[in-house]
């Protein structure tokens, strides 16, 4: 009996290491257990095994998480690694169990979905042909779905009795795909009459912006024009200004020589002279008096003094009058 145990343990051993290779996946290989694992939805297993292994972590060694904390990512990896071979695994090993079906269901699965990726692309394209044709009474028939379905029957006909369609129902299926052609055709002269209207208000626009422009470019014409006569005038306005400048500083010149050079003793002695004999003669005091004053009061020094102080005034006022021009303005 015990040899009978031990050859079945010797056999279970060698079928145990018999089932699993431990060998690098291929490409191919690698996408299956990757689909086995999405499909059998193994997230939860590999999460209740990060939980165990947590717990037995922190019996074991509490002080190593301390320091470098849990390594949930990395063992996350190693984890959906040992479960992507595992699925793997047994998937080989029922294949081989049953013949080869299993590879076969899996074709099968793949064609089912092939076709229903189809289906729905069939059933998307034709929804697009249903709303290009009905366009704005599609958004009405989209609310009731009878309706819709009703709609749909009549202008595009289900596969299974397409063979059964009667004249009646073929007439009125015609008379709907002549209303909505005559509803489109009506759209296309609306959309043409549209476009003409716009084209005709673009055209009209665009002749009123070229008058527009047309008339500012005679404006910008005229001021230029004029901005060349002012230039052309402030030219000669300033040169007319340096001009003037130039004879006024050499006028200040001139009336400064003058003042030094006007002999104001010489005038006050000669006008003194002058006065006095004028002072005489309009005077209606006798002379006899005003000679008899002029013993003690000298009239012809006073006078002449008084006609050259008279002089300098004159001629400093009319030196300061000058200076305060516009000589240094610019």
């Amino acid at each position: 009996m015990e040899e009978k145990t031990s050859d079945f343990e010797e056999q279970t051993e060698e079928q145990t290491t018999s089932i699993v290779k431990i060998e690098e996946l291929s490409l191919e290989d690698t996408q299956l257990a990757e689909q086995l694992y999405n499909s059998a939805g193994l997230d939860p297993v590999v999460d209740a095994g990060l939980k165990d292994y947590d717990k037995h972590i922190q019996i074991e060694n509490k002080l190593i998480n301390k320091v470098l904390g849990t390594r949930g990512s990395d063992i996350r990896g190693y984890g959906e690694a040992v479960a992507k071979r595992v699925s793997l695994a047994i998937y080989d090993q029922l294949n081989r169990q049953y013949g080869g079906k299993v590879g076969n269901l899996r074709s099968y699965i793949m064609s089912l979905e092939e076709d229903r990726d189809r289906a729905n692309t069939r059933y998307d394209e034709l929804m697009g042909r249903v709303i290009g044709i009905l366009g704005e009474e599609y958004k009405a028939l989209r609310t009731d779905s009878n309706t819709f379905m009703e709609k749909l029957t009549t202008l595009i006909g289900e596969d299974r009795e397409a063979a059964k369609i009667d004249q009646k129902e073929l007439a009125e299926r015609l008379a709907d795909i002549d209303g909505l052609r005559a509803q489109i055709q009506t759209l296309a002269e609306e959309k043409k009459q549209q476009k003409e209207n716009s084209e005709a208000e673009m055209a009209a626009q665009k002749k009123e912006h070229a008058e527009e422009s047309k008339k500012l470019q005679v404006q910008i014409s005229r001021l230029e024009t004029k901005i060349e006569r002012l230039e052309a005038e402030k030219n000669t306005l300033s040169s007319d200004l340096k001009k003037l400048r130039d004879e006024h500083r050499q006028l200040i010149a001139a009336i400064s020589k003058l003042v030094s050079a006007v002999p104001g003793e010489e005038i006050g002695k000669k006008m003194g002279e002058e006065l006095y004999s004028f002072v005489l003669k309009d005077s209606k005091v006798p002379d006899v008096v005003i000679e008899g004053v002029g013993k003690f009061i000298d009239f012809k020094r006073y006078l002449g003094e008084a006609v050259e102080r008279g002089a300098k005034e004159v001629c400093r006022r009319v030196e300061e009058t000058l200076k305060v021009g516009p000589t240094e303005k610019e």
